[in-house]
């Protein structure tokens, strides 16, 4: 099967979605330990599948969690139909038959080919909760009452999804699953983690970024290993500064409003520039661009307004130099929450997001080993 081409095709309900192509011919994928036989076996492995009350656990439901998923990926890249795709999905979700729009194909269909499918049922609770942090859910509005009456009395399961590209790019995401009508099928995807398991972390949530505008933007001059940051009109913070964190070169205003731009002396074997911005007493960085732009991971930022059908409002496409190495590569919106990555970082030539259409923040970090380094940080202003 040639991977058809007049037509960009994107991962079905993931956050990521414009990030990495992930369809094609999956043949070879579900030769490879993926079987479709029904069992439900291939690569699930560990966790359960979990009843809301006592009774549903008696219930039968065909096939298995890990196996609707499995073969959702492979009808995504092989069918022309959106509908067909949407089959899998639960009746209240945006993608079932009965609800699509006329984006449904950008959505559903994908081109590129996959060489490897791997799902794990994970030991996790369905909740309401994590069904409604998914990026579509939320984008669709999709009430509360109806995602507790999809799971009242229904077997479900999150399923984690890992897919590789025949480039050896990864993407992962986890599903919630729940019964319907005795099949098993899509509520969530790119759900986040529940309550129990935001608890229990050792590491605390980052507190949500407050509305600084500071940057208007920052331009580079090799020949002089200078950085000039310019700033907006009447920034909103009490105080700024700006750094060259290996020049050690900073500037700081406790008037912002009086100032439009600093200059940063920068080294020229390699540095970053960090502008951070105080306000009520608190500190936090707004701002990180890499130097020289010959050795930066992110070449630019293009944040862009959707129509109103589309997934989000409002979307940041970063698109990358091709000079990053590491494991692995993401990109998030801090104030949508919003996630996208690719294993390896190598791979990446661009990553989406949905954003606020309000104000939102774009993060780049980098993973290599056991260490995450950021890269990038940029706001953006309604």
């Amino acid at each position: 099967m040639v991977p058809r081409t007049t037509r960009r095709r994107y991962l079905s309900g993931l956050a990521i979605a414009a990030s990495a192509s992930l369809g094609g011919c999956l043949g070879d994928a579900l030769e490879d330990g993926d079987s479709d036989d029904g069992d439900g076996s291939g690569n699930e492995s560990g966790g359960d599948e979990r009843a809301s009350d006592g009774d549903a656990d008696d219930a039968a439901a065909s096939g298995s969690p890990a196996e609707t998923l499995r073969q959702y990926v492979a009808t995504s890249a092989e069918t022309d139909d959106p509908a067909e795709v949407g089959a899998y999905f639960h009746p209240i979700h945006p993608f079932h038959p009965d609800n699509l729009d006329d984006d449904a194909e950008a959505w559903l269909l994908r081109d590129d080919p996959v060489s490897e499918i791997e799902t794990e049922t994970a030991d996790r609770d369905v909740t309401p909760d994590a069904v409604l942090s998914a990026p579509v859910l939320q984008a669709a509005d999709v009430g509360r009452d109806a995602v507790v009456d999809a799971l009242d009395g229904e077997r479900t399961a999150v399923v984690d999804v890992t897919i590789t590209d025949e480039s050896g790019a990864t993407t992962e995401f986890s599903a919630a699953t729940v019964t319907a009508d005795g099949e098993w099928s899509i509520l969530a995807q790119a759900i986040g983690a529940s309550d129990g398991d935001s608890e229990s972390s050792d590491e605390s949530d980052e507190p949500a970024p407050f509305e600084a505008r500071v940057v208007d933007e920052v331009a580079f001059f090799p020949d002089e290993d200078r950085a000039r940051v310019h700033f907006v009109d009447s920034p909103a913070a009490d105080s700024v500064t700006a750094a060259a964190e290996n020049a050690f070169s900073s500037r700081s205003s406790s008037t912002p409003e009086t100032i439009t731009y600093f200059d940063l002396s920068l080294d020229p074997e390699g540095d970053e520039v960090l502008v951070t911005a105080t306000v009520d007493g608190e500190t936090r960085p707004v701002h990180r661009e890499q130097y020289p732009p010959s050795d930066r991971a992110v070449d630019e930022v293009i944040f862009d307004e959707q129509s109103d059908n589309a997934l989000f409002d409002a979307t940041a496409r970063v698109e990358f130099t091709g000079e990053q190495t590491g494991d692995r590569i993401a990109v998030e919106s801090t104030v949508r929450g919003d996630e996208a990555s690719i294993e390896p970082a190598g791979n990446a030539t661009h990553l989406t997001v949905g954003v606020d259409p309000e104000g939102d923040e774009v993060v780049v970090t980098l993973t290599e080993g056991d260490e995450t380094e950021e890269l990038h940080r940029e706001r953006y202003y309604a």
